[in-house]
């Protein structure tokens, strides 16, 4: 079960959550940093105008894109390189018929899209454009789900504002009742907290990694992409080889 979850995210989001609760715990109680009311304004108001500023589908699609954070990077193109120059191999020696029964290899459905239509003799600029409009639907479908997280990321540091302007006035409006100066005190100060930690420790990490994910995969639809073209082509292995560690790091080649 963990095997499908990022340690490294879990670890750093409770790491931080922890370090954030040892330090008011150091200086004070936690309850004084418990507010329903300080909840309610950040966690509401930046649901609300979430649903104002996007289509409410979109805002339901982003429980499986946020999920997806929590798993770990699986676009390593190493394995695929190998996978790639067997495939060649096989379809040198054996032609299309040898790629029929390579399930196997096809966990990614990129690799899967490539490889049927080498087996379905798709001509060589028909696989260029398919590839290259699955990569800008990759890159449209991420950018929209990441662009309401890091509106979220923007919006609940702001409601955190009105919660201290909120407080405030209530503060004020009961400046002869000193009993009422702390509540509205701890409104005030809290909705703040609540917004600055929501934003920096959930939306905008969140947000961030989601689109070093988007460039992980689209880097390694490139290297199937011209792995994918290596075998249609017939290519030499070696020429294969080097056009697709063109795309990685000088310690990632093979």
């Amino acid at each position: 079960m963990l095997k499908k979850y990022d340690i490294g995210t879990f670890a750093g989001f409770f790491a931080g959550l922890l370090l954030i609760i040892v330090a008011i715990m150091s200086g004070g109680t936690l309850d004084s940093f418990l507010s329903l009311s300080s909840f309610l304004i950040v966690g509401g108001g930046t649901i609300a105008t979430s649903f104002i500023a996007f289509h409410y589908s979109k805002i339901f699609e982003l429980f499986p894109v946020i999920l997806n954070s929590f798993k770990p990077d699986d676009h390593d193109p190493i394995e695929f390189i190998e996978m790639i120059i067997e495939l060649l191999n096989k379809y040198r020696s054996g032609g299309r018929k040898a790629l029929e029964s390579h399930h196997e290899f096809l966990d990614n459905r990129f690799f899967a899209q490539g490889v049927r239509m080498i087996v379905d003799d798709y001509p060589v600029e028909e696989i260029n454009d398919l590839i290259s409009k699955s990569v800008n639907s990759i890159k449209e479908r991420h950018r929209q789900g990441q662009s309401i997280i890091r509106f979220m990321g923007a919006q609940a540091p702001i409601f955190g504002m009105m919660g201290t302007l909120i407080g405030l006035i209530q503060m004020m409006q009961n400046l002869s009742d000193p009993s009422m100066i702390g509540p509205g005190l701890a409104v005030a100060l809290n909705t703040t907290f609540y917004g600055i930690l929501v934003s920096n420790l959930v939306f905008n990490p969140i947000a961030l990694k989601l689109a070093t994910r988007t460039e992980a995969e689209t880097h390694l639809i490139k290297v199937i992409h011209a792995g994918i073209l290596g075998i249609k082509k017939k290519s030499n292995q070696m020429l294969v080889t080097e056009q697709m560690n063109a795309f990685l790091a000088q310690k990632q080649q093979s």
